[in-house]
């Protein structure tokens, strides 16, 4: 029986190390996307550190210009919360894309492995059906040649 060959294995591959790449460029985009929350993070717990400090100031006796100070510095870290979490946006719009793409690199592997088996299948069926067609022509042979052998029915044999 002939060995089965799938024409498509190198668009395969290519298909599959596509795949792979686009698996590490998610696992970046997340990683990347991680680290930016907890940058979020550590803004919002400056900001909320800030104010109580400026807090406790207040309750002592402070100088206006210290006060002005915590103000801006204030007014400087709720700045830093808000491009931490723009860039969190734009890390969260780069994870939605490369998972997309992780998708679309996915039904496109798996779309030519199921044509590789449907293929594969299909060669089977051929090759079995080949080899049904063998053993039905060898029992034709045998039941032939066994008749041929046989003598006629009747017990009589015939003296010509």
């Amino acid at each position: 029986m002939a060995r089965f060959r799938f024409r498509a294995q190198a668009a395969l591959d290519l298909r599959r190390r596509a795949l792979d790449a686009a698996q590490r460029d998610l696992a970046r985009a997340e990683g990347d996307r991680d680290r930016a929350q907890a940058a979020v993070s550590g803004a919002i717990d400056a900001v909320n550190d800030g104010r109580a400090a400026m807090a406790a100031r207040l309750g002592s006796a402070a100088q206006a210009s210290e006060l002005q100070w915590y103000r801006f510095w204030i007014l400087r870290l709720d700045h830093e919360r808000a491009a931490c979490r723009t860039r969190l946006a734009a890390r969260e719009q780069a994870v939605a894309e490369a998972r997309n793409a992780c998708v679309a690199a996915r039904q496109q592997c798996e779309s030519l492995v199921k044509l590789r088996d449907k293929l594969r299948k299909a060669h089977e069926d051929a090759d079995a059906a080949a080899e049904r067609k063998l053993i039905d022509e060898l029992a034709t042979r045998r039941f032939v040649a066994a008749r041929m052998e046989m003598p006629p029915k009747g017990g009589q044999r015939s003296t010509t």
